[in-house]
């Protein structure tokens, strides 16, 4: 079986163990991007596509020109948003397709990316918004799966062309999983072994956070807190924004505890903490109610605005139950999210489907 991860960027550094997984259990596997990563994650296929990505003069025209999607709602929420672009927006959408239809065009000759079984389309994202490519595939009988990750359904929306397109809906979003019903869970892969382990540095419990959108994460309300044990415990916060993926995990790894997030809803857990865990580091987030049913042999130490003082106190000043969580953290990683057990259960879904032999279980 061809598989292709198609995806407007490597998220997080780890859309590229989706293709490994399938490789791993002997299919054949690429994926492409549109633009490179401003992280700077591995990539296979980038097609460095123009008018997308994080350039500062784009979302400063975005901001103007009111297009796109520039707010965060809230995870709890059960509404269901669809993409409904403007008559500005479609315009300019318009304008580049016109740019991007023979860029597409000559990579998928270069690479027959029409040749493959089984479409991936990473955050529900085709090449074109009016869903051209995705419609001819479906001509051609090919499949197509589409694998929401986090604020493309809750911002942008589901794309409809491509959502009445798509055969398979996947997320490793826990608040997503709940608001649709056609959404199916599967945990997001890692690599375990792509982190060294945690060798904290200095005689100070050193707390890390890596929001990438502070308001998402509870961020103001984390560094309130921990500047506020400072004054009576031997603590600092370490923040890591904006640095390369390599000098973000660096400076991670010289640190005693990791909050995540404490934002109320559905917002679980991320890269970050995947991140964290697997280090040995023992992680603070904030998990609801049914999120805690829903993986109850979890590592996370659990946390909210109004306890977080409280719950960082207890694990700067007792050792041991950093070690235990740090141990857990491990453990539940390698079960839970390692790479070639995700891909495993989507290949199972896949013969569930009826797409694979069920000889090759």
């Amino acid at each position: 079986m061809r598989i292709l991860h198609i995806s407007p960027q490597n998220y997080t550094g780890v859309l590229d163990l989706f293709p490994r997984g399938h490789r791993a259990l002997g299919h054949q596997s690429r994926l492409v991007t549109f633009y490179r990563a401003k992280n700077v994650y591995p990539e296979d296929i980038c097609l460095n596509l123009p008018f997308v990505g994080p350039m500062g003069w784009l979302w400063t025209m975005k901001r103007l020109l009111r297009v796109g999607s520039l707010r965060v709602p809230f995870t709890g929420s059960d509404r269901h948003v669809v993409w409904r672009p403007g008559a500005v927006e479609r315009v300019l959408l318009g304008l580049r397709n016109l740019v991007w239809n023979p860029i597409v065009s000559r990579a998928a000759r270069r690479y027959g990316l029409w040749d493959f079984d089984v479409y991936h389309l990473e955050g529900g994202m085709s090449f074109f918004r009016d869903g051209r490519d995705v419609r001819m595939l479906k001509e051609r009988g090919k499949k197509i799966v589409s694998y929401y990750h986090g604020l493309d359904l809750r911002m942008r929306g589901a794309i409809p062309p491509v959502w009445e397109a798509t055969d398979l809906h996947l997320t490793c979003e826990f608040d997503l999983y709940r608001r649709y019903p056609e959404l199916r869970y599967v945990f997001l892969p890692f690599d375990p072994e792509s982190v060294p382990a945690a060798d904290p540095e200095g005689d100070r419990i050193r707390i890390c956070h890596a929001p990438r959108i502070r308001s998402v994460k509870g961020t103001e309300r984390i560094i309130e807190v921990v500047k506020g044990l400072s004054g009576e415990l031997p603590v600092e916060l370490v923040m890591i924004e904006n640095l390369s993926h390599a000098e973000a995990i660096r400076l991670k790894a010289t640190c005693h505890v990791a909050v995540d997030q404490i934002a109320r809803g559905d917002m679980g857990y991320g890269v970050n903490s995947l991140e964290s865990l697997s280090m040995g580091i023992p992680t603070v987030t904030n998990l609801s109610g049914a999120y805690r049913e829903f993986v109850p042999d979890h590592p996370f130490i659990l946390a909210d605005p109004e306890n977080l003082s409280e719950v960082l106190r207890e694990l700067v000043l007792d050792p041991d139950m950093r070690s235990r969580h740090g141990e857990a953290g491990k453990d539940w990683i390698a079960k839970r999210h390692h790479w070639r057990s995700v891909a495993e259960e989507i290949h199972r879904i896949y013969r569930e489907m009826g797409w694979e032999d069920p000889a090759r279980e």
